[in-house]
């Protein structure tokens, strides 16, 4: 869910810019590709989309988590414009640079900090016009054998609970909003706040609390056993 949101970011800011937001690659002049890294089925998926788009002759933009931990790596992605996942308020940059036949990088620290995480507040093409996505954390505290999450994401860095309201009632005071859910997602939703000194418990109540409609769906993503347990 947290690159849906990506996804959703990209395509606002590139709806702002003018560009039309079309359903297939047959329609399309340019391909953006978002990807996830965490499992070798995702990556192959990816790079699936990667050659196809290659072999429909369509300017191409990778974005996400397979250019950030595997871009020296995989021949497949070599002399494509990407945008990494902390640059994703650059990508109409990436796109208008592509369109010019030429070949653009961005890629940001892999340490995050409050200055340099995205914003919450970036404009949005959602998928599912019901559902707004809302990313609370950033990264994780773990160094897993067999998930690639921290090569993409980095560590851990949380967003302030007053900016995750804010973007709750952003969402639903929008014109003609029909949002009836919200998620919260990131790589690992249980370890929010541990950088910050507060807590995914403490950040529900202030949600809570904020005077949201009754009948407002809260969904939570994917955690770790350890801050279950």
């Amino acid at each position: 869910a947290h690159n849906t949101a990506d996804s959703e970011y990209m395509a606002g800011l590139l709806h702002q810019r003018g560009y039309e937001v079309v359903g297939s690659f047959e329609e399309s002049d340019l391909v953006v590709l978002n990807s996830c890294t965490v499992k070798g089925p995702s990556q192959d998926h990816f790079l699936t989309f990667v050659r196809r788009a290659k072999a429909l002759n369509k300017y191409l933009v990778i974005a996400g988590c397979v250019p950030e931990a595997d871009a020296a790596g995989l021949a497949d992605i070599q002399g494509i414009s990407s945008v990494g996942v902390r640059q994703i308020h650059r990508i109409v940059e990436v796109v208008e640079e592509t369109l010019q036949n030429n070949t653009l990088t961005l890629s940001g620290p892999r340490t995050l900090t409050p200055r340099t995480l995205p914003s919450l507040t970036l404009p949005k093409v959602r998928r599912n016009k019901f559902i707004e996505i809302i990313p609370i954390n950033v990264g994780c505290l773990n160094a897993c054998t067999y998930c690639k999450t921290r090569h993409a994401r980095g560590r851990l860095q949380s967003y302030k609970p007053h900016q995750i309201v804010r973007r709750i009632h952003q969402a639903l005071l929008e014109k003609e909003s029909q949002i009836c859910e919200i998620w919260l997602t990131s790589e690992d939703l249980g370890a929010y706040g541990i950088d910050i000194g507060s807590s995914l418990p403490s950040l529900l109540h202030q949600i809570l609390r904020s005077g949201l409609p009754s009948a407002l769906r809260i969904r939570l993503g994917m955690t770790n056993p350890p801050y279950i347990l």
